[in-house]
Parts: C-alpha cells; structure tokens; sequence
C-alpha cells in the first residue's frame, strides 16, 4: 500500500470511528505541520472544546515503529497546541505495539478496526480484530526453512551475542539472510542488535510463536506399523539408518522421553535423511495408515538435524526441534509433553552459566 493510500485510508477510518461519537459535533481534517511528527491533523469538536489529534502514521506496526513514534511525539510535546492528542497509526498495530502507545498516553488506530482513542471524557477501544494485511512474505522471512536455520542457532543458547558473520556460519546460511531475520526480530523487540552484535530479548515469546505457525505436514511423512517396542525399534532404526547410510535422529516423544527423561511412549517418530522405504524395509516396518504406531519423517529442511546429540547411543535430535515436533503434531498428550520438555529442559538450559541440553 502506497503511503498517499495509507495515509487516505488512515483518514477515513478516524472519521468513522469518532463519527459514531454522540459528543462529536463536527470532524475536519488539517494538514500536518513542516517539523512535526503528525503526517496530519483532525480537528474534533465537541461544542464545549476542540482538540486536536495529531496523526503520525509508519508503514509498519510492529514495536519498534510504535516506540520511535511515541518517541517523537514526546519530544515536540512542549511545541503542541493546547489540547493537542498524539495517535499512532498503520494498516496493523501489534498489541505490544499498542500497549507501548497506551502506557505512554499516545492513541492507537488501524486498518484493521482496532483503535484506543482516549481525550477529554471520550473512550473509543476496540481490540483483537485479524490483521488483514500480514505479510506471508515477512512470515517467511522468520520461519522458512533457511531463515529457521539462523533462529535455532539463535534459541540454542540466548545469552550468546552473534557477530552476523559467525551467526552466517554456524547457520549454513548467507550473510543476507541472517540480516533479514535480525531486521524481522528487532522490528518486534525480540532482539537487540548494537555494535556488540545480535542477541535475543525474547526466546520464549519467538518459540512459542514459531510453534503456532510450524507443522509437521511440511515434511513427508510415512506411517508404518511394527510389533516391537519403541525402544526395540528405535535401537534397530539407528543400526539400519547407519546401514543405508542414511541419516536418522529420533523426534517428538521419542525425542522428549530421553531429553526429558520423562515416562514411556507407544509412537516411534524419527527423521530420516535417505532412502526410508529401504530402512522400513529393513527395520522390518509394515505400511499401516489406521493402526501405525511408527512415523518415519523425510525432513523439507536439513536443518532440522541442527544441534541433534547422541543419547545411550541413540541420534536426538535437539530440544527445540523435539518441541516444534511436539507442538506440531497437535494430537493427544503433546501439549503436555512440549510443556514438560520446555521447563525441564529448554528453559533449564536457557538460564545463564548452564550449559544447554
């Protein structure tokens, strides 16, 4: 969306929205001044006072974009005429963008019919309505497979500070790459990034987030049945996959039972980087879609094996990785068992001088 359309758009929402108002007698609109932070004004007219809401409105929604308007808004605020009402404005306005603007005292509007309106005895809130204009493409650019790469070097250890070179290395990706993940970060706080490097703010908060938009679905998966135990069959996957030479590394609650060390499962899953019908083959697996109780997954990235470990002989594949699996799969028991695997161990490992699982 071009800024003049923005900006029309912005403009109409305002009127409608405070054109519902009883005490409003009348709207007109006034330009926005040279040096100031309002790209334009509204003029409000109540009968009894006029105020004037001065619009500033960004491209972008997120964090960042709010604090720097409201720091804007502060610093003319000795130059603002009397009764004068800053609101921060964009097509979406995140909540933790628009919680910054509220504590501030600085109103909040989008596009997508949120809005906080608050001056001289009028109260306009409306919340949680969808962004209608989210990007599939800034979406990617945190969870595609290459940029995903740089989030679990990221989430393997938070305390660390990354060069964006050395971040490009031990990811596998470009220089470039690892630049738009970190703009993508820091544009919601999630990061800082200063002259020392790049370090995450809020791991949690990307993890969780990452959870809600990761599926399993993006691997391909095979479902196979087999009569032996999962630990019996787990130990004859790893002899089979070195076999083949293919790689292999256990996941979700075959994953979790050994990071965590919690209870027995009855579902084997594992990822398999080769030939899986010739290791099922070998592993003695039998094809079975209602009754399988085995999941061999053929990774959409190879980055999923990023941070797997050896665990009484058995290829792991990392924490983070066990989790998405976990929390991908949606089924029963593995809200639970990311929950478990997360405190006992993620969080555990996240704390400063541990070292992580």
């Amino acid at each position: 969306m071009k800024n003049p359309d923005l900006q029309q758009n912005i403009h109409d929402s305002l009127f409608q929205c405070l054109g519902e108002v009883p005490a409003v007698r009348n709207l007109s609109y006034a330009p926005g001044e040279a040096d100031s932070q309002s790209d334009f004004v509204i003029v409000v007219d109540t009968g009894l006072d006029t105020h004037r809401l001065m619009i500033g409105i960004r491209g972008n929604g997120q964090p960042r974009y709010a604090r720097e308007a409201v720091a804007g808004f502060l610093m003319q605020s000795g130059q603002s005429p009397k009764n004068a009402y800053p609101v921060f404005a964009a097509p979406f306005i995140s909540k933790s963008a628009a919680e910054i603007c509220r504590e501030a005292g600085v109103g909040t509007i989008d596009l997508a019919g949120n809005c906080r309106l608050a001056f001289d005895g009028i109260y306009i809130e409306r919340q949680g309505r969808p962004n209608r204009f989210v990007s599939k493409r800034s979406l990617r650019s945190l969870y595609e497979p290459r940029s995903s790469r740089v989030l679990r070097a990221l989430l393997f250890d938070p305390n660390l500070t990354w060069k964006l070179t050395d971040l490009s290395e031990a990811a596998g990706v470009s220089i470039g790459q690892v630049f738009n993940v970190k703009k993508a970060l820091a544009d919601r706080e999630w990061a800082v990034f200063d002259k020392e490097g790049l370090k995450l703010t809020e791991p949690e908060r990307i993890l969780r987030d990452w959870g809600k938009h990761y599926t399993c679905t993006k691997n391909t998966l095979f479902e196979f049945y087999s009569a032996e135990t999962p630990a019996e069959l787990e130990s004859r996957l790893s002899g089979v996959s070195s076999e083949t030479g293919s790689r292999y590394a256990l996941t979700s609650f075959s994953a979790s039972s050994r990071l965590a060390t919690t209870g027995g499962h009855t579902h084997v899953y594992a990822y398999i980087d080769g030939d899986v019908d010739r290791v099922a083959d070998l592993a003695l697996l039998k094809h079975s879609d209602p009754e399988s109780n085995v999941t061999l997954m053929l990774p959409h990235d190879e980055g999923v094996f990023f941070g797997m470990q050896e665990i009484a002989g058995l290829n792991v594949v990392s924490p983070i990785q066990a989790y998405l699996d976990l929390v991908g799969l949606e089924g029963k028991g593995t809200e639970e068992a990311a929950g478990t695997l997360f405190s006992r161990v993620i969080q555990k490992g996240w704390q400063p001088g541990t070292t992580p699982s």
